[in-house]
């Protein structure tokens, strides 16, 4: 679809990371953008920045876990630009625990995020999208860890790998009311993804430190790819309507190492 002048996106998870990087190269695009964050202040930086470079842009605070806060974004952005042509439902956590290490808060936290949060937008913006007509694009951040499973984040892996089944179902769903979709799963990227805990609400813990264990993955994380580098390849994606996004050649093993399985299996009953 041809992104410009008169479009608008919507980023959740936009005051930071792969979100900000989002809202920045669609605003370069000129489009009109709505910054989504539970951190109403990183939202707000974000913004502002656009604005301040001669750009659209609005701030929103959205728990994307909170139907009724979704519902609450989609007004504000219909509101302010009159229509919403892409939409990344890009916010995400992790925990790093394994499945017999999960509490029923952390499943319902992780899953209400990642997961009903990437359904909570699908539900709320898409029948406002098709009533406008015309090209729109829906961006579902995933994971490496939603084409292959790597151990000790057993909720993270189980959200991720159902974002890019309900992606995969509704490419196919979608076409014929001219909606493309396209599912992000990235390897590593400079993100504060590790320190997602922060923002864990009351009703589900409260905020959390990065346990010890962790620590030299978010060390790793912050040596990883730039946002803006993932950016540049959703906005190709959007632009050309590819499905699939991915961004690290080492992901691949993993993800071969799957199909083989499959396929194994297969054999197996010839």
């Amino acid at each position: 679809m041809e992104l410009g002048s008169g479009k608008t996106a919507v980023v959740t998870g936009g005051g930071s990371g792969i979100g900000e990087a989002l809202c920045r190269a669609f605003a370069a695009e000129g489009m009109s953008v709505v910054v989504s964050d539970i951190d109403l202040g990183a939202a707000e930086g974000v913004a502002n920045s656009i604005n301040d470079t001669g750009g659209s842009a609005i701030a929103v605070r959205t728990d994307v876990a909170d139907r009724g806060s979704v519902k609450e974004l989609a007004d504000a952005a219909f509101e302010a630009f009159g229509g919403v042509h892409v939409l990344c439902n890009n916010a995400g956590v992790v925990a790093f625990r394994s499945a017999a290490e999960m509490s029923d808060s952390d499943w319902d936290w992780v899953m209400g995020v990642n997961l009903d949060g990437v359904i909570n937008g699908v539900t709320q913006f898409l029948p406002r999208i098709i009533e406008q007509g015309g090209e729109a694009h829906i961006v579902n951040t995933s994971s490496s860890a939603g084409l292959f499973a790597p151990p000790g984040m057993a909720s993270y892996v189980a959200s991720k790998q159902a974002v890019v089944g309900l992606s995969e179902h509704l490419s196919v769903d979608l076409e014929a009311v001219n909606v493309g979709v396209s599912v992000l799963c990235p390897g590593g990227v400079a993100t504060k993804i590790v320190e997602a805990g922060r923002n864990r609400p009351d009703e589900h813990g409260g905020p959390e430190d990065v346990p010890d264990f962790a620590e030299p993955i978010r060390q790793g994380i912050a040596q990883g790819m730039p946002p803006s580098d993932v950016a540049a390849r959703v906005v190709d994606a959007v632009r050309n309507n590819h499905l699939y996004i991915v961004t690290h050649e080492d992901t691949k093993p993993g993800v071969e190492a799957r199909i083989e399985g499959i396929r194994a299996c297969y054999a197996l009953n010839g």
